[in-house]
């Protein structure tokens, strides 16, 4: 097994970062639960794998470390890969919550019955630690054929652009962070310390996105939304109509347009154009809106008749509420600032 060359006193630094920052994400997973299994689903995970890296940090660094200390951080592996595949199983497929998915955690519970007993050279180096690492590595490759079904599904549960970037950010790299475990005990090529130096960036972006935005573990998709079935030209037609409406009409302008503003508009029900963005546009309903109104800004900002016009104003006249969204929106879309924007273009 290789361990990790550089500054001992950073790798731990690196890997307590890591390893704290997963803990509060637990503890927000924990907040946000309000009856939702899943939330709890995805705390567990948060938690089990903070305790496998305390676990990592004490094996390099502290030879005293007492045997079911080691067990623990053992036993909070296995439950993570099971965690984190059950809270993707439910966030694409939403479904009621099964009893029997319990019995996923059962290799974790056998494992905590034994924390006293279990020794190093009698189980975990007689093929104990290879096993949990396979049975790891299998439930992160379960976790992306999930998602890969999901994508090419057509009776899948629609997700919004943000949501999307959630999952996907939250499989991949979880498998990633499994697999330089596996590699460093079972191929022998990464340090021991890489796969909880490589956590801590993983970890603070997924907490960006919640920072970016908090409704990602508010996510309860409309049952209405399960029962349309549109075929891709249908899709398509309705796409092309909603567009041509939002041209003409410029319903975006309005601050407070919603999506029963824009299917009455459209003669039809808000669950379908939530739908039609979601899957025809691929979208969220905001997004699609902002996206409009970053265009025309952008014309006004461009239009001699506007250069001395304020850029608060302009983007109020867009269907803006605040400066500071505009200018967020507008640095996402553009990789620039308003102003950049036009002094560059005047």
């Amino acid at each position: 097994m290789q361990t990790a060359r550089i500054n001992k006193e950073l790798e731990v630094f690196i890997a307590g970062v890591g390893a704290t920052q997963s803990l509060l994400m637990a503890f927000y997973s924990f907040y946000e639960r309000k009856k939702d299994y899943r939330n709890l689903l995805l705390c567990l995970f948060f938690v089990a794998i903070t305790i496998r890296l305390a676990k990592s940090i004490l094996w390099v660094y502290l030879d005293s470390t007492p045997i079911w200390v080691i067990n623990f951080g053992f036993m909070a592996h296995a439950v993570s890969g099971p965690a984190l595949f059950l809270y993707a199983l439910h966030f694409l497929f939403p479904r009621k919550w099964s009893w029997f998915n319990l019995l996923h955690f059962l290799p974790g519970v056998l494992l905590l019955l034994s924390i006293t007993t279990l020794s190093l050279d009698g189980f975990w180096y007689a093929g104990g630690y290879t096993s949990l690492l396979f049975h790891q590595i299998s439930y992160s490759f379960l976790g992306l054929i999930l998602l890969g079904v999901h994508f090419f599904s057509k009776r899948s549960t629609p997700l919004t652009h943000s949501h999307i970037i959630w999952i996907l950010s939250l499989l991949i790299g979880t498998a990633v962070f499994q697999f330089l475990y596996f590699s460093n005990y079972i191929l022998g090529i990464t340090p021991y310390l890489l796969g909880p130096i490589i956590y801590l960036p993983f970890i603070y972006f997924l907490a960006f996105l919640l920072f970016k935005n908090p409704s990602l573990l508010k996510y309860n998709p409309s049952k209405k939304h399960q029962n349309i079935k549109l075929s891709e030209r249908e899709l398509n037609a309705h796409v092309k109509q909603l567009n041509l409406l939002m041209q003409e009409q410029k319903l975006f302008l309005d601050p407070n347009c919603t999506l029963n503003k824009v299917g009455k508009a459209l003669k039809l029900p808000s669950y379908l154009v939530s739908y039609i963005v979601n899957n025809g546009i691929g979208k969220s309903f905001p997004d699609f809106l902002n996206g409009y109104r970053i265009e025309e800004a952008k014309q006004k900002l461009l239009h001699p008749d506007y250069a001395h016009i304020k850029i608060a104003n302009i983007a109020y006249d867009c269907g803006f509420n605040s400066l500071s969204s505009f200018n967020s929106f507008f640095k996402k879309t553009e990789n620039t600032t308003p102003s950049k924007f036009r002094d560059n273009h005047s």
